[in-house]
């Protein structure tokens, strides 16, 4: 059984190889290993995190607005970005990221993937598929 507590023991790259595997095997690799589609659903679960602290929704579509209208940045230094913005929103709200992390990879484990491949299926469906999105 996949605990919040084994999760947490594990290495940072450990994690994400454990996590990327499960996206292997419950999405199929075509959407598992696609950038595009991976910040998509980085950018949903983003957003949720907006508005569960009350966020407006007009000023997020200006956000998305203003940063379309800016240049592309470098993958790397965006991923590292998110992963600062992250550590403060954590502490923002007094919770520890590591933590959340390692308890939502827990929460995620312990499903069956067909939950989580009729979700992805779900979305997809809706329109929020990358891979099929002209580039």
């Amino acid at each position: 059984m996949v605990t919040i507590e084994s999760i947490a023991r594990l290495s940072r790259i450990t994690r994400q190889r454990r996590v990327n595997d499960w996206a292997v095997d419950a999405f199929g690799i075509q959407q598992a290993i696609n950038p595009k589609q991976r910040a998509l659903r980085l950018l949903e679960e983003a957003v949720e995190a907006y508005q569960a602290v009350g966020g407006d929704k007009v000023l997020a579509h200006l956000t998305v607005d203003v940063m379309f209208d800016r240049p592309a940045g470098d993958p790397a230094q965006e991923l590292g970005g998110v992963g600062v913005t992250l550590l403060a929103l954590g502490a923002s709200l007094g919770l520890s990221a590591d933590l959340e992390e390692s308890r939502e990879i827990a929460r995620v484990l312990s499903k069956p993937l067909s939950h989580w491949t009729a979700r992805n299926a779900a979305k997809n469906a809706a329109g929020l598929d990358a891979t099929k999105a002209a580039p």
